[in-house]
């Protein structure tokens, strides 16, 4: 991971609209998550990356989870600086909703190979057990130092970056007395603890220490797999067996790759996280003692009974424009329709139509950024508004692919830039009752 330097490049951010979405809503306290439960996409690069592109990839990109270089004595970014990685740079991304894979690169396997010609030559492990732990307990204590000072708190996980060495019976008997020692040692101060490996180094060796019952033996929390085989998701192949780990999960799925969101270009590795209780919906919402689970919105007028009548009710008593639920549509309904129209600069028509449904749904206090993996209330409006103009997500309370296509789908109806993220632009075309 720490080998290589990240190359950020700003072309035309548009840093006023950016500025704009960010401010959208007030700034809220917020602890940092490390990483929290969450399914979705995250990004690492060796340099943390300045604000600005921090802003424009919250904006435009779909990863929600950066990794950061926090400790360690092997951390080794080209010249040794993180300019930009600093406690009020995590509590600014906290705020913004990122999430935070805190890394720690110490010495390596007593059998990792130095590359001779580097200026930096990574210290090892020593090749005696007992010696090899008090080491993993003395990087522990300082990975919890810098966890501190960074602003996370317990529960927070830190993952412990081994690097690719070529296995042998006595260089993994070492490397597992140091990952227990670093995962006793964090369990006993309140945190938790990651592996980040290759597949066919640390990775494969704990799990299979796993699965043999290694007597003793304490396994991190948290498994985070490099395997550049290009898919976005947590199976681990040859190298991590299914039956451990589960939703405890990091994919490192594409290695070394440069990409650009927002005009901003850096170089990164892309993975995969599914980690805590994953991005869980909770329950589906009612309104009125109705189930919001339409899939489709009628186009109602008077004499029209039934629940998305009371729906429809209940929502513009919310407005203000209508008193009373009846669950029928008469004159008083179509009165309050016209007066939610009226609101919209629309003339009258006593008919919820369509655009009407749109419009009304998406009503509410808007978030800075929606995107895969998010979930909360704020995701089951946007599906509904969705669906009432005229896309296709599937109702779930969960940010998935399928609300993604349908975000895209619907940007690309309405000539808005053709992100996967949801944010100030696509809620002002459906609280403008925009079809898709």
């Amino acid at each position: 991971m720490p080998s290589r330097t990240s190359r950020l490049t700003l072309v035309g951010l548009g840093i006023g609209l950016i500025a704009s979405v960010l401010m959208s809503s007030p700034a809220q306290a917020a602890r940092p998550s490390a990483p929290g439960s969450f399914t979705g996409h995250g990004f690492d690069t060796c340099v943390a990356p300045d604000q600005a592109t921090m802003d424009a990839w919250n904006l435009t990109s779909p990863f929600s989870a950066v990794g950061i270089y926090i400790s360690g004595i092997s951390r080794f970014c080209g010249d040794d600086k993180q300019p930009n990685l600093s406690p009020q740079w995590v509590a600014q991304n906290a705020r913004n909703g990122w999430r935070f894979l805190p890394i720690h690169v110490g010495r390596q396997a007593p059998c990792f190979a130095n590359n001779p010609k580097s200026s930096v030559q990574k210290p090892k492990m020593s090749n005696s057990a007992k010696t090899a732990r008090q080491q993993a307990r003395t990087e522990a204590r300082e990975t919890i130092a810098a966890l501190k000072r960074y602003g996370f708190g317990k529960r927070s996980v830190s993952y412990l970056d081994i690097e690719w060495y070529s296995r042998t019976a006595k260089c993994d008997r070492i490397v597992l007395e140091f990952v227990d020692a670093w995962t006793r040692y964090l369990h006993g101060k309140g945190y938790k603890s990651g592996l980040y490996s290759s597949g066919s180094a640390a990775i494969q060796a704990v799990d299979q220490a796993r699965r043999a019952g290694r007597k003793g033996f304490r396994a991190p929390d948290q498994m985070w797999i490099a395997w550049g085989n290009g898919k976005a998701d947590t199976k681990g192949g040859p190298y991590l067996s299914n039956s451990g780990w589960k939703k405890q999960r990091i994919h490192q799925y594409q290695l070394d790759t440069t990409v650009a969101y927002g005009g901003a270009s850096v170089l990164i590795d892309k993975n995969y996280l599914d980690v805590g209780k994953g991005s869980r919906p909770g329950k589906t919402p009612t309104l009125c003692g109705v189930k919001q689970t339409f899939t489709r919105y009628a186009t109602l007028k008077i004499g029209s009974k039934g629940p998305q009548v009371k729906t429809l009710e209940c929502l513009l008593r919310r407005r203000g424009v209508l008193s009373s639920v009846d669950q029928h549509y008469g004159i008083g309904t179509a009165r309050a329709v016209d007066a939610f129209r009226a609101s919209l600069g629309w003339g009258p028509t006593g008919t919820a139509t369509r655009a009407t449904w749109t419009a009304l749904l998406s009503g509410g206090r808007n978030p800075r950024v929606l995107k895969q993996g998010s979930v909360g209330p704020s995701v089951w409006r946007l599906q509904r508004s969705l669906v009432a103009a005229g896309a296709k997500p599937r109702l779930t309370g969960v940010y998935d692919s399928s609300t993604v296509k349908a975000v895209r789908a619907y940007r690309r109806s309405r000539g808005l830039p053709g992100y996967t993220t949801t944010e100030a632009s696509v809620w002002a075309e459906l609280q403008r009752g925009q079809t898709a």
